[in-house]
């Protein structure tokens, strides 16, 4: 799964893009979550990199939610 993909699930899922330093994109949930996602233009995120941002958002879009 690409950063553009986590992205557009993210951004569905009500959550702004606050800002952006290179490739790498900060993004906050309504609720007060936070997390930063890199956009390598044609890379996947590693795993350990895509549960980490999992972890990171579920508090505020639930358990499961990039699934």
């Amino acid at each position: 799964m690409t950063g553009r993909d986590v992205m557009r699930i993210i951004e569905r899922a009500g959550c702004v893009q606050l800002r952006q330093r290179g490739s790498h994109v900060i993004v906050r949930c309504p609720e007060g979550c936070q997390t930063v996602i890199p956009v390598h233009r044609g890379q996947d995120i590693p795993t350990g990199t895509l549960r980490a941002i999992e972890r990171s958002l579920e508090p505020c879009l639930g358990k499961g939610w990039l699934r």
